[in-house]
Formats: structure tokens, sequence, C-alpha cells
């Protein structure tokens, strides 16, 4: 009875303090777990590390060539030639051409002159046994069936010295263009050819030599 008397008085009811301390001691531990529950690791350091030049995908790469090298033109190099033969050989490094392509000139030249020359005395030759004029002779020797043979001669060899001439100055030209070309063609020291006799399959029964060229 003096039980219920005191349930009834105090109503059941959580003194203040209580509820207090309850509020502190609580709120605290959910509001860390609310944070850890939400919250993300930090991600990890990163770590930079330096490429090496010219490595790529862990493949050597060779390096850019630099800014300042020219590269070797093979329309100069023609040009070249072309307003002065030998100049494309010497742009080249070819220094070893230039005396054979002016010797070329030289022995063309020489001829295309002698014929000229030739032709010149035929034809005044010829002039002074058809022209009735005493004054002019014919100093050759020659008479006029024979100078008419060899006025034709001499004329095709001078056309021949022309041509010559052209073909020189052509391949002086010619020449520049496909030694630039080639100006960075590696051509290895070690040029062989191998001659080693060859057995066919047996269903062919044949027999013969390969060759074999090694550059």
């Amino acid at each position: 009875m003096i039980y219920d008397g005191l349930l009834r008085n105090s109503n059941f009811k959580i003194p203040a303090f209580a509820a207090l301390l309850l509020i502190l001691v609580f709120t605290p531990a959910f509001i860390q777990a609310q944070t850890d529950s939400t919250s993300t690791p930090p991600p990890p350091p990163v770590i930079e590390t330096e490429t090496p030049v010219g490595i790529v995908s862990g493949e050597a790469v060779s390096p850019p060539l630099p800014l300042t090298s020219k590269f070797h033109s093979p329309r100069k190099a023609s040009i070249m030639s072309a307003a002065l033969p030998g100049l494309g050989q010497v742009y080249n490094r070819k220094y070893w051409k230039v005396p054979i392509i002016y010797a070329g000139f030289g022995v063309a030249g020489w001829y295309l002159r002698d014929n000229l020359q030739k032709i010149d005395l035929y034809k005044s030759g010829i002039v002074a046994l058809i022209d009735d004029d005493p004054n002019t002779t014919n100093t050759t020797g020659f008479n006029r069936q024979q100078l008419d043979i060899l006025l034709e001669q001499h004329t095709q060899w001078r056309d021949l010295s022309y041509i010559a001439l052209a073909a020189i100055y052509i391949l002086n030209i010619v020449d520049a263009s496909v030694d630039a070309h080639l100006f960075y063609f590696d051509v290895s020291p070690d040029i062989s050819l191998n001659v080693s006799p060859y057995l066919g399959p047996m269903a062919w029964r044949a027999t013969g030599l390969t060759l074999t060229l090694k550059l």
C-alpha cells in the first residue's frame, strides 16, 4: 500500500536531471556512429613517377630530330646542278664526280669545235669549186664528191656532239637528284653473293642453283 502510494505520488516520471544525463551520454555516441557510417576513407596518396625520355609503354622510342637539323633536299640539289653543273654533287658531298662531269663537257666540247671547223673548211672548198672565181682556191685537196661526203659526215658528228653535251647536262641533274634521295640510305658494308646447290621437293625431282644477295 505504501509502495502504491509512492508510485501514484511520483506518477512514474523520470526526473529532469536523469533525462539530461541520458541525452549527454547517448548523443555523442549516436553522432559518432552516424559520422562513421557516412564518411568514406580518404584516397590513397598519389606517387608521381617520372617516365624516362624516349620510353613509351615500355618500348624504346628514338628521340625526335632537333629543330635545327636541315633536311637534305633532292629538289635543291637538282636546281643547283641545273644552275651550275657539278654544284649539286658538291651539295651531296660527292666531290669526286665534279671532275668527271667537266671532263665529259670538255671532250664533247672539243669534238664539237673540231667538227664545226671541218664543216667550215669543207664548205669553203665546195664554194671555191663552184664559184668560178680564179681568186678562190680549194685548199682541202678533195674533189667535189669527196667534199660532199666529208661535209655530211662531220655535220652528223656535230649533231652528235650537241646531243652529248645535252645528255651530260641532263645526267648531271639526274645524278644529283638520285644522290640526294639516297643521302640517308644506309648500305651495309657486308655485301655478298652466295651460290649454293638447290634440291627441289621429291615430287618434282628438280635440282638447280640458288643465288643469294646479302645487303
